[in-house]
């Protein structure tokens, strides 16, 4: 075996496990198809009990370096429901306004310092399971390649390749409106 785990996808769901296992002394190898981290506007921030986590994993320091650090959040939406504490003397609720793309890099970041490798631009084509291994057929900038490994885990999204190739079904509701960010060379327009 070339590992002991692959995970596919460098968004934040594969690059928190892949702190995850390097805390646990596992060093993963991290496929990401993408050769750049996207600089699509994502997901603004974080909030409530993640920070907990956060700062349980020894993380929360880092992330509100890179911001302007947690704020009280008075008004949240959750679950589709807005809530509103501005009631409250002191709302218990904060927010990191940390854009995910910055997420991704501190992600990375400590990854890295923990061991993990991640390899921007390989798309994972195939996978083989057997008794002992599974192999990962990828295709990288210098061409077609396998990897094995004891575990290998799909962090790739919503339209998970991985999941697709396992066979494992998503029965799910699909939405036809398309969202778009959109931009302008001039911001006044």
């Amino acid at each position: 075996m070339d590992t002991e785990v692959i995970v596919v996808g460098a968004g934040p769901t594969g690059l928190m496990l892949a702190c995850e296992l390097g805390l646990a002394g596992v060093r993963p190898l991290v496929l990401e198809r993408q050769a750049e981290r996207s600089d699509t506007p994502k997901a603004g921030g974080l909030g409530g009990q993640v920070l907990e986590l956060l700062r349980h994993r020894g993380l929360l320091e880092r992330f509100e370096a890179a911001c302007t650090g947690p704020a009280p959040a008075p008004k949240f939406p959750f679950g589709g429901i807005h809530l509103d504490l501005t009631g409250l003397a002191d709302p218990p609720l904060r927010a990191l306004p940390l854009p995910q793309q910055r997420l991704e890099e501190l992600l990375e970041q400590r990854a890295d310092e923990l061991g993990a490798e991640v390899r921007r631009g390989h798309r994972v084509t195939g996978i083989r399971q057997d008794g002992t291994a599974v192999t990962a057929e990828v295709l990288g900038p210098d061409g077609p390649y396998r990897v094995s490994a004891r575990y290998l885990v799909g962090c790739d999204g919503a339209r998970s390749q991985v999941r697709e190739r396992a066979g494992i079904a998503f029965p799910g509701t699909a939405y036809p409106e398309v969202t778009g960010w959109p931009r302008s060379p001039s911001p006044t327009r």
